[in-house]
């Protein structure tokens, strides 16, 4: 490896460091082959800390990324990386300066901002509870208020999909499909509910639900992890999802963000198909 693809990241903030951290992630998913060194520095909000950062500096000179609402202590953290040469960017500065253009006002300088606890959040941390309680089938008959329900065999991310989707604000419910045990379509709300199936190739689930078997150390279920048994799941599983015309999802090397991202497409498609209706 070349000393171009080698690089030490500062990843600075004021509050958790949750957003220059996601910030950083976005950027450098473009340079798969770079090797990151990161530096994550949180609570940032005094001289000795920015002492301490600048003897890290020194040891491992690289790139800043902050977010610092502060200006005494930005503007500490910008001399620094001036007299070190250092490049360094304040990653709110593009959105933060429009918003200010368009609306006409300063922002407020608030630190963690992004992090308040207003009514948007709560309802966050209830849509993740609901994620919870009507996980793998729990609950399928009380789906009233849900967003939308997420079908699929097991192995498929619904889970992990429902808890992402939840911090994304939507109430989700999941139901693992098993063998031989028909979707208990009769128990679903009265009301119109966005349903999307997952599926994924066999082979691959193959090797996931293997992978599983050997975590848990359990060999009493040998089925759970044959291909022939897998691939009958997965026609079965489609069978469904086309019988009742719902949108289907292939997990196969997809990442969760990714899984939801293309969720959340399908289901603002439909709303704004039942608002013609």
């Amino acid at each position: 490896m070349t000393k171009k693809n080698v690089l030490h990241l500062h990843l600075i903030s004021d509050s958790t460091g949750e957003t220059v951290h996601q910030y950083a992630r976005a950027g450098l998913a473009q340079f798969p082959d770079t090797n990151i060194t990161e530096h994550i520095w949180t609570l940032v909000r005094n001289k000795a800390h920015i002492d301490a950062i600048d003897r890290n500096l020194e040891k491992n000179p690289g790139i800043v990324l902050f977010s610092i609402v502060n200006n005494e202590v930005r503007e500490m953290l910008e001399a620094l990386c001036t007299e070190k040469g250092v490049p360094n960017l304040s990653i709110l500065d593009p959105v933060v300066d429009l918003f200010s253009n368009i609306l006409g006002t300063q922002h407020t300088q608030r630190v963690g901002g992004q992090h308040k606890l207003d009514t948007a959040y709560f309802r966050r941390m209830a849509a993740v509870e609901y994620a919870v309680v009507h996980d793998d089938g729990l609950n399928i008959d009380n789906l009233q208020d849900a967003d939308m329900l997420l079908v699929g065999v097991s192995r498929t991310s619904k889970t992990p999909t429902s808890m992402y989707l939840g911090h994304r604000g939507f109430k989700v419910g999941n139901y693992a499909l098993v063998p031989n045990v028909p979707f208990p379509i009769e128990k679903l709300p009265d009301k119109k509910l966005f349903i999307v199936g997952l599926t994924t190739d066999p082979k691959r689930l193959m090797q996931v639900r293997k992978t599983r078997l050997k975590h848990l150390s359990n060999s009493t279920n040998p089925n759970y992890a044959d291909i022939d048994i897998i691939t009958n799941e997965v026609r079965e599983a489609r069978k469904l999802f086309n019988k009742h015309n719902w949108p289907v999802i292939d997990v196969s090397r997809r990442s969760v963000e990714e899984i939801a991202a293309s969720i959340i497409h399908l289901h603002r498609k439909w709303l704004d198909q039942q608002e013609n209706v």
